[in-house]
């Protein structure tokens, strides 16, 4: 039975020198990168603006998913009405039916 020693594999997967971080993250920014206090109003008028436009998007598609749901579940009544052999399934509106009365 061979043995093989692992020591040189696990070397070789070991980094050789530590690693640190790059040294642009312990600099603090040049001032030409920071931002204004007009530059954060904008910032935030621009969010405030994604966020009515993403609650807007929302209430469109609940609105549009409850008007589903309720053209489904009437057209479905609609056809079990009709499979049962059922005559009035539909109910006629009344405005354009002509009054018994009128003659």
């Amino acid at each position: 039975m061979n043995v093989i020693p692992l020591d040189r594999a696990r070397s070789r997967l070991r980094p050789q020198r530590r690693i640190e971080p790059p040294s642009a993250l312990g600099v603090p920014a040049p001032m030409q990168h920071r931002l204004t206090a007009a530059d954060d109003a904008a910032e935030d008028r621009l969010r405030m603006r994604q966020n009515l436009a993403a609650i807007a998007v929302i209430a469109a598609v609940v609105v549009l998913g409850v008007w589903l749901m309720d053209s489904l579940h009437y057209y479905s009544r609609l056809q079990a009405c009709v499979e049962a052999g059922h005559r009035n399934c539909l109910p006629l509106e009344t405005k354009y039916l002509p009054s018994p009365y009128a003659r």
